[in-house]
C-alpha cells in the first residue's frame, strides 16, 4: 500500500538579522523535498512577527517586493493549544479555519527561531517539529553559556567573558578593566561578537582600547550581550556536522576559507563559488571551503569529530547541527568555537561528501523521521494526575 503523503509546514524568516539566510535555507530544502512522502506548506514569518502561507512564497522574487507582496498570501498562526495541530487562518473570510499539518520543519536562523522561542510554542501546541528542543536550542544560541557547559564536560574552549549592554552604558572604562583583567584576555587583539547571533553578524577584532570601545558599541547594536575572547593570530577554522540517529553520526570535516582570516557575512554568503555559478546567494553552500582537507593533521580531524559528537550529546541536540572549531596553528591546539543547532543550508554539502554519501533529500527524510519518533515518545508520556491534591 502506498504511504500517505504528509503535510510538512516549513517555517522560516522570523524576527532576526539572519532573516534572509533563513529564507534561502527554506527554499533550498523545499526544492529537494521527497514529494512522494511530503507535501510542503511554506510558512513565512515576517520581520513584523506575522505568519503567512501560500504557494507564492515559493517564488524568490516575492521577497524583493516585501511587504506589499504579502497581499498574495494568507495570514495564519499556530495556536499554543494541543490537538489543533494545524495552522489557524486569520483572514476575515476564512477566519478560524485550520490548515492540516502533520510535521513542522523549522528552518530559522538566529533569534526567535533558533534560540528555543519557537520550540517553546511547538511544545505548547504539542506538535511534531524538527531539530533541537527548547533547552538545547537555547544553550546552543548563547555562546558563553554553551562554552561554559561544554568546558565542564571536558571539551576545550578559549577563555571568554560576557559584557552586558547596561554595563557598557554605566562605564566603558570599568568594562575594559574587567575584560583586560580576565585570565587569557590580558592582551590585544581581542575578538568581540554578539553572544546570541550567528552568520558572523556584528563581529569585530579589537587591536587597542579605542578598537575595543568601538567593537563593543558595534556588537550592542545587535545583542544585549557581547562575548569577548582572545584573538588567535595563526588561526584555522574547521567545522563538522552531526546528525541525530540512534547513535549520532558525524560528517566529514570542512575548512572554510576567509578573505581576511576571520569569516565574515560576505565570506559566507556573498563571495563563494556557488554565487559565481548561480548569480545569487546559495546560503552557506556558497562559502568557499575545502572539504575533508588532505593536508590537515589526521589527529586534529579526529579530535574535531569526537568533540563534535560529544558536544551534540552533552547539549541534548536533535536533527542536524554544525559544530565549529578553532585550531591554533602555532600550538596545534583545538578549541570548540560555537554550535549551530540549525546550520545554514542544513550543512547538506558536508553529507554529500561523507562516506557513504548522504544526499540532501535523504538527509531531510532522516531529520523528519526522527522528529516523528520524538513526538510519539512525548505523546506516550503521562501528563495528567487529576485534581487529587486540590481537593484533598
Amino acid at each position: 500500500m502506498k504511504e500517505q503523503i504528509k503535510n510538512l509546514a516549513v517555517l522560516f524568516g522570523g524576527r532576526s538579522v539572519e532573516h534572509e539566510i533563513s529564507v534561502i535555507t527554506a527554499l533550498q530544502l523545499i526544492n529537494v523535498l521527497d514529494v512522494e512522502r511530503y507535501r510542503p506548506i511554506p510558512v513565512y514569518i515576517a520581520q513584523s512577527g506575522r505568519w503567512y502561507t501560500g504557494d507564492a512564497l515559493l517564488n524568490k522574487e516575492l521577497y524583493k517586493k516585501l511587504p506589499a507582496s504579502l497581499s498574495q498570501v494568507q495570514e495564519v498562526t499556530l495556536l499554543p493549544v494541543p490537538r489543533i495541530g494545524g495552522l489557524t487562518v486569520l483572514q476575515p473570510k476564512k477566519h478560524g479555519e485550520v490548515i492540516p499539518v502533520d510535521i513542522y520543519f523549522l528552518a530559522f536562523h538566529g533569534t526567535y527561531g533558533e534560540d528555543g522561542c519557537i520550540q517553546g510554542l511547538m511544545e505548547m501546541a504539542d506538535v511534531a517539529y524538527t531539530g533541537c528542543g527548547v533547552l538545547s536550542a537555547a544553550l546552543g544560541m548563547n555562546k558563553y553559556q554553551c562554552k561554559t557547559h561544554l568546558a565542564a564536560h571536558g571539551i576545550p574552549v578559549l577563555p571568554a567573558t560576557v559584557v552586558h549592554r547596561d554595563e557598557g552604558r554605566k562605564s566603558l572604562t570599568a568594562v575594559r578593566e574587567r575584560i583586560l583583567s580576565t585570565p587569557g584576555l590580558e592582551q590585544f587583539p581581542l575578538f568581540v561578537k554578539p553572544c546570541n547571533l550567528g552568520s558572523s553578524i556584528g563581529i569585530s577584532v579589537a587591536s587597542d582600547i579605542a578598537g575595543l570601545n568601538a567593537a563593543l558599541v558595534n556588537t550592542f547594536r545587535y545583542d544585549a550581550q557581547a562575548i569577548v575572547e582572545p584573538c588567535v593570530k595563526d588561526i584555522l577554522e574547521i567545522n563538522v556536522a552531526v546528525l541525530e540517529d540512534e547513535e549520532p553520526v558525524a560528517s566529514v570535516v570542512e575548512m572554510p576559507v576567509s578573505t581576511s582570516g576571520v569569516l565574515t557575512y560576505e565570506d559566507k554568503y556573498l563571495r563563494g563559488e556557488g554565487n559565481k555559478q548561480a548569480g545569487e546567494s546559495q546560503g552557506m553552500a556558497s562559502l568557499t571551503r575545502v572539504i575533508d582537507p588532505k593536508d590537515l593533521n589526521v589527529e586534529l580531524k579526529q579530535a574535531a569529530i569526537e568533540y563534535a559528537l560529544k558536544a551534540f550529546k552533552v547539549l541534548g541536540c536533535s536533527g542536524v547541527a554544525r559544530i565549529d572549531f578553532i585550531i591554533d596553528s602555532t600550538t596545534d591546539k583545538i578549541y570548540f568555537n560555537e554550535i549551530n543547532t540549525l546550520p545554514g543550508s542544513l550543512s547538506f554539502y558536508l553529507w554529500v561528501k561523507s562516506e557513504p554519501p548522504l544526499l540532501y533529500t535523504e538527509l531531510l527524510n532522516r531529520i523528519i523521521e526522527r522528529a516523528e519518533m520524538r513526538q510519539r515518545t512525548k505523546v506516550a508520556l503521562r501528563r495528567n494526575e487529576g485534581l487529587r491534591a486540590l481537593f484533598k
